[in-house]
Formats: structure tokens, sequence, C-alpha cells
């Protein structure tokens, strides 16, 4: 995963629950750490708008968590490794935890796909006795790829 990437942001907007784009640029670099993963997000959100968000990922295959952590706030969220398949064409993490959308608590779904060109990140929550539905996502590529 290190490296830069460059895609777009999709998210669903809170108020009209339409659909939202934006330009995205994403850094991986190996933290310092050793244990973690630095993730640096560059969204393009509008004419005069730039905004930048840090956040470290630390996986523990023993324990089969994912944590992020933010940056800016230092919070964190951990899921539970539900599956995690690694081949020659890439991985696939499935990721299940809790979480809290508009002040209310929801359950969270999240797929990773990557492989040495594409990285794919998908969100879905739902409220208690609610179906999953789409939160938001990222569909990057390489900016220089990979042979």
């Amino acid at each position: 995963m290190t490296g830069e990437w460059t895609g777009h942001l999709e998210y669903r907007d809170y108020q009209s629950d339409e659909r939202v784009m934006l330009p995205t640029w994403l850094e991986v670099k190996p933290a310092s750490d050793g244990n973690s993963v630095v993730f640096s997000y560059t969204y393009d959100d509008g004419p005069t708008k730039t905004v930048l968000e840090k956040s470290s990922i630390t996986v523990d295959p023993s324990a089969r968590t994912y944590t992020v952590t933010s940056d800016g706030d230092h919070s964190s969220s951990s899921y539970q490794i539900e599956e995690l398949t690694a081949g020659k064409h890439g991985i696939q993490i499935t990721l299940t935890g809790h979480g809290t959308e508009n002040d209310k608590p929801v359950d969270v779904r999240i797929h990773v796909r990557a492989d040495r060109n594409l990285y794919r990140f998908e969100k879905e929550t739902r409220a208690s006795g609610q179906e999953f539905k789409f939160r938001d996502g990222y569909i990057l590529t390489r900016r220089s790829p990979q042979q």
C-alpha cells in the first residue's frame, strides 16, 4: 500500500442523502513506530477549499483487529477483521464494528481491496434493525503504476 495514489472519495451527504464526489490524493508511508501505516489524504472540496486529513492504521493479526487513529483529534476506531484473503492478485479485507452517524450509534461494515495499482475502500453503515447502506468510499490508483 505504500506510495502515492489518486482518485476520488464518494460519500452520502447527511442532509440531502445524495452522493457527492471529491477529487482525492493519498500518500501512504510506514509509521516511525514500525507497527502502523500513515495515510495522508488531500481532498479538493471546492474552488477555494482543500482539506487535509491524516490517520494511522494498525493491524493486529493475532487479535484480528484493524485500528484507525486520527492525527487531528487522536480519536480511534477499531474494527474486527472478519475476512482476510491475500494472494498474487492483492488483498481483500472485510471489517465490522460500531460507530456514530449523525450522533446516533450505527453498525459499520468496511470492504478493502488493494492490489499493486488499485485501492478500493467502501464503508457501509446501518442503524439498529436497518439494512446496511453506502456511507463513503474511495477508488484510487497509483500515481505511477508498479510493474
